[in-house]
């Protein structure tokens, strides 16, 4: 097969080469590398000529549809990740019978230990107190102990089954919801399933862990932004289509609740003027909650969803 990545950063580039390259070479396969971005798409579209298969760092923005349509050898897309579907058309590939791939369930564990990093940074402003020192201040502002707290999990698969445990360590009170209602499943994470308007309400901390999909868009809208009281923490490493933005953004400016932990964003890098406008007790990280020693294996299994893929035993099939 042909491979090509098509991406116009190049901080990846010494570990595809050695984890994604070196082995498909291995296995007869061609690999290339074009610094371009998806933004430019008669550019991408032209880049892709010829090739069967698509390596694709989500970090460049979405596929073009047109990519698919015009360029009919096209059989394969290989993500790098778990959100796929945020930047290929599954249905745009499946009309032009490409199959796309992703890595599931990759740095659950990592993502889970960056949502409960936020909560503590949050709850005791350690980047406001880190400004002040900074600044030659010694102003002691008052933060929250979570301990004893309710901890209000969205989501509980493979990072928010993590994150309830992580809690539950923690000596708070945990609940969780998620779309499926399963006593078993309460029995398994030692934790009660509650409907989403008590779990707002309740909570002094809410993490959001679902995948964004048609269902889960804009599912945490204003009425249940509302419900989060002064001393509550809202944290998102999720997906930021989960978020009502702007309500929760007025909300925060208006101290309706303590604060946030923010991982992720509706445009990625995101315009400095959307972001949250309060000033004080929001903290937020460029889209790194995956970003660890692990970071370094879901390049080698998109890899190795390709060389499946030519064996003709596809893995981890989104279409």
């Amino acid at each position: 097969m042909r491979i090509v990545c098509i991406d116009g950063e190049a901080q990846y580039r010494d570990i595809v080469e050695r984890d994604v390259k070196t082995p498909l070479e291995k296995e007869g396969h061609t690999f290339d590398w074009f610094e371009e971005s998806f933004a430019n798409s008669e550019a991408t579209i032209t880049r892709a000529a010829g090739y069967d298969a698509l390596y694709v760092i989500g970090d460049q923005g979405p596929v073009p549809a047109e990519l698919m349509r015009r360029n009919p050898q096209l059989s394969l897309v290989s993500f790098v990740g778990t959100g796929a579907r945020r930047f290929v058309s599954m249905e745009e590939a499946a009309e032009c019978n490409v199959t796309v791939t992703n890595v599931p369930d990759f740095a659950s564990q990592s993502v889970a230990e960056h949502a409960i990093a936020l909560m503590f940074a949050v709850a005791r402003r350690v980047v406001e107190g880190d400004a002040i020192v900074r600044s030659g201040g010694w102003a002691k502002n008052q933060g929250l102990k979570v301990a004893g707290r309710r901890l209000g999990v969205v989501g509980a698969g493979a990072i928010g089954s993590r994150v309830i445990a992580m809690g539950q360590a923690l000596n708070m009170d945990v609940i969780y919801w998620s779309r499926n209602d399963s006593a078993e499943r309460d029995a398994e994470l030692g934790a009660t399933r509650v409907e989403l308007d008590e779990l707002f309400d309740t909570s002094d901390v809410v993490s959001l862990h679902l995948v964004h999909n048609t269902e889960t868009d804009g599912l945490i809208d204003r009425s249940l932004l509302q419900r989060l009281r002064s001393t509550s923490i809202l944290v998102n490493t999720a997906r930021a289509e989960l978020v009502d933005t702007a309500a929760m953004s007025e909300l925060l400016a208006a101290g309706a609740f303590f604060g946030a932990g923010i991982d992720v964003f509706d445009d990625e890098p995101p315009a400095l003027d959307s972001l949250p406008h309060a000033t004080t007790n929001v903290v937020m990280t460029p889209h790194i909650g995956f970003h660890t020693d692990e970071a370094d294996e879901v390049f080698r299994l998109a890899g190795e969803n390709i060389l499946a893929f030519a064996a003709g035993a596809p893995t981890n099939t989104l279409t």
